[in-house]
């Protein structure tokens, strides 16, 4: 497909993004553009962070293909002992009775997940919260699924149901296919958040063993919008809202903020945030409360 936006403008938008989520700090990160496909290299401090940038830089207008060939920093300090320490308190203190008895074993900062989960959704939040612990160079899974085989059929049901109970997605807008428990997403949506959250709430179906998105999106940010998007999500991780849970767009100079958190206070958080960012003026805050929790 041919590109309408031209290399340079391509590389000045990816060069702001990375000042914008770094600052100073991000002068490593090196960029080049070539057609399309934009390559990134440099050191990061974790692989949240080159997972993270690596989302922001596929969503810039005009990049259809990335090469992320950023690598995780590590000083020698770091040992595999306390990248392990690390990991199971980050379980323990989670909010999901799920993760808390999943276990690990790291060398040289491959870390293998271990432990049994009922759905793959709770196995991508175990591997996101892993992939935040300074010294993880990457991540694998021996993690088991307790869920008995379910037919494509019932999964194609169950992912319906789960889309059409979606606040955040328009299922009316998305086919779904099922094949050995591969789940296939196709259709048009407003948004790339929208259809992040599609693919997420397909992940969460018991039964599912991966999801296959070919969803298209009707619009990317751009300009104005753009930046005023980076700017808040950028806020959003300094106050520890990653984008596991709110995801956040600026459209018109209104700012969409949805996901889960687990009390009033993170719910309104952003809302607080979004007051120092003077060009968006409204706020549409569908953000939920979760109902349950494993601390008493």
């Amino acid at each position: 497909m041919h590109n309408s936006r031209s290399e340079k403008d391509i590389l000045r938008d990816i060069k702001k993004l990375i000042h914008t989520h770094f600052g100073e700090s991000g002068q490593g990160i090196q960029v080049e553009v070539k057609g399309d496909r934009a390559i990134i290299w440099g050191m990061v401090d974790s692989l949240a962070e080159k997972d993270f940038f690596g989302s922001r830089v596929g969503r810039i207008d005009g990049v259809r293909e990335l090469d992320n060939s950023l690598t995780v920093s590590n000083d020698g300090i770091i040992l595999d002992k306390d990248i392990e320490e690390g990991i199971i308190e980050r379980f323990k203190n989670s909010n999901f009775e799920d993760i808390t008895h999943l276990g690990c074993r790291v060398s040289r900062g491959i870390v293998t997940l271990l432990g049994h989960v009922e759905t793959q959704s709770t196995e991508r939040l175990a591997k996101r919260l892993a992939s935040q612990v300074r010294g993880v160079k990457e991540i694998r899974s021996e993690i088991q699924f307790l869920e008995k085989a379910v037919d494509d059929a019932t999964l194609v049901n169950r992912v319906e149901n789960a889309l059409v109970a979606s606040p955040w997605v328009n299922a009316h807008e998305i086919q779904t296919g099922a094949r050995n428990g591969l789940i296939t997403l196709s259709g048009l949506v407003d948004t790339q958040e929208e259809m992040e959250w599609a693919v997420e709430t397909a992940y969460q179906v018991p039964g599912v063993k991966a999801v296959v998105s070919e969803i298209m999106t009707r619009h990317r940010s751009q300009g104005d919008d753009l930046w005023l998007t980076e700017q808040l999500v950028s806020k959003l991780g300094q106050h520890g809202l990653n984008s596991g849970q709110v995801r956040a767009f600026v459209q018109n100079g209104i700012a969409f903020l949805t996901g889960e958190v687990y009390t009033e206070e993170e719910r309104d958080l952003p809302e607080e945030m979004i007051k120092s960012i003077p060009e968006i003026h409204t706020v549409n805050n569908s953000i939920k409360v979760a109902a349950h929790s494993s601390k008493g």
